[in-house]
């Protein structure tokens, strides 16, 4: 493919130049939405919604699978521009691309598994009644994805939605939106309606808190930032919303387990995607006696993770997505070292790249403790027993995921019980994740689950039907 792709809009005007987080270079050029052509766009969606009411479940079932299938033909080709626009490594990408395809494929078989239940209403005098209820798309459904896995997410919001009948209006991150733009067009070759899927491409505080505030869109689905979901909340008045939010990953590290096969788990969960990663680890509490020879293990791992040009086959870790990002990481690192925190590797940067960096003994109450980093930080504190480990897992005002990685049964059911987070893994950190799985978080995690069987539910209306035979 060309080294520049352009990919055109369908109503837009002004230009965005998206460019390349490693080199600079030129990705692709969209065209932007103003807040003028949204209702055009509005109107656009509800002739996707009604064509979508043509679709049997079978036929939109179908649609998911060749596109999953498309995907799979067009692997390299995704996979290239994702390295390019996100600055993932090339085999992360391809990663990525599967598990989009994953995605689609299990909202195709999830959508036959979404089924209605008959309610005794024989009790009720005045006839005899049968009542059941089904579920029945939302209609016009809007899709907020990150920067960060802009394919699958895209997927994650996409393929629910179209399983269960509804149109799209998708708005990737201006960082990122080439891939979705891509993947529009794969899912309109395979058959599905051309209105039913409709990109825009705008900032949040305009473009996106418009389309928030509008009667007609009848559910949300954003992936973000703990701020801009509260805002979306706050401006979108009676709608359904999924909100997949921010996270501190924590994970507890106790005498009872394998120090060398903890150290890579977290160094690899940690330093992923240039740790973008919403389950990405950031804060871990060792035990106080193996702590030193933890870090010690983490440290040589670190050391030995090759870092550069994301399209190397090589490289396991590339830039983060902009300067400004890199700096804000930075800046938190520095706050937290003054308040009495120890640098143990990294934290120095070329270009847009921030080498993985472990500090150990930061407050509680510091930056990288009780924010988001998204940035390729670890901490290694300590903990003096288990349930000091649970109290410091829980203190933090988010609750995504966590791990702990214990031989202790006893350890492991009261970790299970006693942390605040929507999902818990035992031997495993807080950045495990498969696709089927009920992903969403507690507290300013967010709300809701997706999942692509959770999502359809979140994505359909339940629909009540009484009949009353007046016997």
């Amino acid at each position: 493919m060309d080294q520049n792709v352009y990919v055109r809009c369908e109503m837009g005007k002004e230009k965005l130049i998206v460019y390349s987080p490693y080199s600079g270079e030129v990705v692709g050029t969209v065209e932007t939405t103003d807040i003028s052509q949204i209702p055009d766009i509005i109107a656009r969606a509800g002739r996707g919604f009604e064509a979508m009411k043509k679709l049997t479940i079978t036929r939109r079932a179908e649609i998911l699978r060749e596109a999953a299938a498309k995907l799979l033909e067009r692997k390299e080709e995704y996979a290239v521009v994702l390295s390019k626009e996100v600055g993932k490594v090339i085999t992360d990408a391809r990663k990525e691309v599967e598990r989009a395809a994953n995605t689609l494929r299990l909202s195709a078989e999830a959508v036959f598994q979404v089924c209605g239940e008959v309610i005794p209403l024989d009790n009720i005098e005045g006839g005899f009644r049968t009542g059941y209820y089904k579920r029945v798309p939302v209609g016009l459904v809007l899709a907020i994805t990150p920067f960060n896995f802009p394919l699958n997410l895209a997927c994650h919001k996409l393929g629910p939605a179209i399983a269960a009948g509804n149109a799209v209006i998708i708005k990737p991150a201006s960082k990122t939106p080439i891939t979705t733009y891509m993947l529009r067009e794969t899912l309109a070759e395979c058959g599905l309606p051309d209105e039913a899927v409709t990109v825009v491409c705008g900032g949040g505080e305009t473009l996106g808190n418009a389309l928030v505030n509008h009667d007609a869109i009848r559910k949300i689905s954003f992936t973000g930032s703990y701020q801009a979901g509260d805002s979306i909340c706050r401006n979108a008045g009676v709608k359904k919303v999924t909100m997949e939010l921010g996270s501190t990953g924590a994970v507890i590290v106790t005498e009872n387990t394998d120090i060398e096969k903890a150290a890579d788990k977290l160094c690899q969960a940690g330093f992923v995607n240039a740790g973008q990663v919403c389950i990405s680890v950031q804060r871990v509490y060792a035990a106080e006696k193996i702590r030193d020879e933890l870090v010690s293990a983490m440290v040589k791992r670190a050391g030995k993770i090759k870092i550069g040009d994301p399209l190397d086959e090589k490289t396991q870790l590339g830039p983060m997505i902009s300067r400004q990002a890199l700096e804000k990481a930075q800046e938190k690192i520095a706050d937290t070292v003054r308040m009495g925190a120890k640098i143990v590797t990294g934290n120095r940067s070329e270009g847009n790249i921030l080498y993985p960096t472990i500090l150990t003994d930061a407050p509680e109450d510091s930056p990288v403790i009780k924010t988001e980093m998204f940035a390729p930080v670890i901490i290694v504190n300590t903990f003096s027993d288990f349930e000091d480990a649970i109290r410091k897992v829980n203190s933090t005002d988010f609750g995504l995921q966590a791990g702990v990685f214990t031989d202790s049964v006893e350890e492991a059911m009261k970790f299970a019980n006693k942390i605040d987070c929507g999902g818990i893994m035992i031997n495993d950190t807080c950045n495990f994740r498969v696709d089927q799985m009920p992903y969403g978080g507690m507290k300013h995690s967010g709300l809701g689950k997706e999942g692509p069987g959770f999502a359809i539910k979140e994505m359909t209306e339940m629909k009540m039907i009484v009949i009353n035979s007046f016997m």
